[in-house]
């Protein structure tokens, strides 16, 4: 394959931007904090109503922690708390850092509680939403929903991979050939969770990356391409079903490297699922993954 200079090459395929915006998927991580603030908030209104009150002084004596118990604010000094006292010196201590935390926690509810209300009212969707449905039919708004945007993601165009006239004849719920078992098994999965996929969709990468050499474009063929609709991230499927077989295991083993060397690691946009025939796929997996990655 002809090389170009590196810098040149961006890696993937550019494909048109589909909305202005993406959704605000940080509102579920707002309602997430809210929802932990209260059970803490519960917790230590509970702790400082069960555990002793008191003021306690701190002083490092080298490695150690002395404790002095102080009567009142203006007791400065404190009266020294032997060893057999200290379990209650932490005990105080721990429960006057709970007092003081306990309106810190209350503030940061009311702030974020705030916070959702306003934006929910005065972000920018609520733009298309007050619009009158005749004019919602004309516009293109900010941000698609999730069925229009599904829609414009499986309607890009690519060419795939031949696969063989000889090859077993296995058809998803989509009615797309595959090329194996698993592979029926999976896209049914997807199909059935509402995942947007597209069938070995191909990704241009560079064989040079690694090295910063001069470019060397090839094409991967993830088994399946996945969209993540709730915060429009992409994610390559590479599923690998003869992982017993040494030389399967070592070319899948280059690939994913190849993948690495062009910016695609499991867990941020590529998802590994393997088998053997003693470890066949597990359909409770294939839903924890969708579940984890792709909702």
């Amino acid at each position: 394959m002809k090389t170009a200079k590196r810098g040149r090459f961006s890696g993937g395929i550019i494909i048109k931007r589909l909305e202005s915006l993406k959704p605000a998927v940080f509102l579920p991580q707002i309602e997430a904090r809210i929802a932990e603030l209260e059970e803490a908030l519960k917790a230590k209104q509970f702790s400082v109503k069960k555990n002793p009150s008191g003021l306690v002084r701190i002083v490092r004596r080298g490695k150690s922690l002395l404790f002095y118990k102080r009567s009142s604010p203006s007791d400065a000094q404190g009266t020294y708390m032997p060893r057999s006292q200290e379990k209650l010196a932490r005990a105080l201590i721990q429960n006057d850092y709970d007092q003081k935390t306990i309106p810190a926690i209350e503030a940061e509810i009311k702030e974020l509680q705030d916070f959702l209300k306003s934006y929910k009212e005065k972000c920018s969707d609520t733009v298309y939403r007050k619009l009158a449905s005749t004019r919602r039919e004309v516009v293109t708004p900010l941000t698609l929903d999730n069925d229009a945007y599904a829609s414009a993601w499986l309607k890009v165009d690519y060419r795939r991979k031949k696969i063989p006239e000889d090859a077993p004849q296995l058809f998803t719920d989509n009615n797309e050939q595959v090329r194996s078992k698993s592979e029926v098994i999976i896209a049914n999965a997807l199909k059935a969770a509402g995942v947007p996929y597209r069938y070995e969709f191909p990704l241009a990468v560079d064989r040079n990356a690694a090295s910063n050499g001069d470019l060397d474009i090839c094409q991967l063929y993830p088994d399946f391409y996945c969209l993540n609709l709730r915060t429009r991230q992409e994610f390559a499927w590479e599923h690998f079903g003869m992982m017993d077989d040494p030389d399967y295991a070592a070319s899948a083993t280059e690939k994913l490297e190849l993948y690495a060397e062009n910016g695609f690691f499991p867990g941020k946009n590529l998802i590994i699922t393997m088998e053997t025939p003693a470890k066949p796929l597990s359909s409770k997996l294939l839903k924890s993954v969708i579940q984890t990655y792709l909702k």
